[in-house]
């Protein structure tokens, strides 16, 4: 998998990136690492873990 630079730094990332803020929230913990062992293990390594896209949804703290 052709990885891409970010931004300016000497970082490279894939270019899909896995949205994480249902970790702990609607994904319980074995769900939750059986994604992450997945995800790294096709080649991926970047997590966006931002939690505010579903803070509208009642429940989500």
């Amino acid at each position: 998998m052709q990885k891409r630079r970010l931004g300016r730094t000497d970082l490279s990332i894939a270019p899909l990136v896995l949205g994480g803020n249902v970790f702990g929230w609607t994904a319980d913990e074995k769900t939750s690492f059986d994604l992450l062992d997945r995800f790294v293990g096709a080649g991926l390594n970047a997590v966006d873990t931002a939690d505010a896209y579903s803070r509208w949804v009642p429940g989500h703290e």
